[in-house]
């Protein structure tokens, strides 16, 4: 997780805002980050770089949507900050 947003950012992608990363409950990991622009994220589904260190995500763990983890549901949630 934590080279996760450098990576995107050497290809120009996201934002130099810090990444909010936090782990739910069930040990789920969450990351908020910004997308340079909706362009940025297009082209990230075509980036070589990019779609290499999703490969290597999809070996380990799985894709959610935020709706997904259960503290999202909740309207003042508890998640353990990891960054």
């Amino acid at each position: 997780m934590h080279n996760h947003v450098p990576r995107l950012r050497q290809e120009s992608l996201v934002t130099d805002r810090e990444p909010v990363i936090m782990r739910s409950e069930d040990g789920t990991i969450v990351e908020v980050f910004e997308w340079a622009s909706k362009e940025a994220i297009e082209s990230a589904h075509t980036n070589p770089v990019v779609l290499a260190m999703w490969q290597e995500y999809a070996e380990v763990c799985e894709f959610l949507p935020v709706a997904k983890v259960e503290e999202s549901i909740q309207m003042f949630s508890e998640s353990e900050p990891i960054n």
